[in-house]
């Protein structure tokens, strides 16, 4: 038997309900500061002014605006990745765009074999909604690349 897993290839529920925790739900469409509509777990898609949705709606919603970032973490990472490295890339490229992951810095020191950088520079990331750094959410994205593959 091999002691190498193998690689994941979609969020866990964990990990949704990590980046549902940071994204809140939003049942109408809200005007962000920057202009942009946002309703249910931060999808921005299909938002206007007047929208509404169930939470199972959002949630549908959600699993769809993974579908890129999932895309963008399985064909950019090169470095083997446990379930909880994953989540945790999958919930920073869903909060700064799977493009813009893909150009980062955090990538880049994991590619070039240096996780722990990459987690560093990971929890250097500004969230948007946030006026500081590190934010809450980076400090568990942080949290949960570093954490031991058979911890919860």
């Amino acid at each position: 038997m091999s002691d190498v897993l193998a690689k994941p290839t979609r969020v866990s529920r964990e990990g949704v309900l990590l980046i549902k925790s940071f994204e809140g739900f939003r049942p109408r469409a809200v005007r962000r500061s920057d202009g942009r509509w946002v309703i249910g777990y931060g999808h921005t898609r299909s938002a206007r002014d007047g929208a509404t949705v169930s939470e199972a709606e959002a949630e549908l919603l959600m699993q769809y605006d993974l579908l890129p970032v999932v895309k963008a973490v399985s064909d950019h990472v090169t470095a083997p990745l446990n379930q909880h490295q994953f989540d945790a890339l999958a919930s920073f490229a869903f909060s700064i765009g799977a493009e813009r992951f893909a150009t980062s810095d955090v990538l880049a020191q994991l590619n070039a074999g240096a996780s722990r950088q990459a987690a560093a520079a990971m929890s250097a990331w500004a969230d948007d909604a946030a006026a500081e750094k590190p934010t809450r959410r980076r400090s568990a994205e942080h949290a949960l690349f570093n954490a031991a593959p058979g911890a919860a």
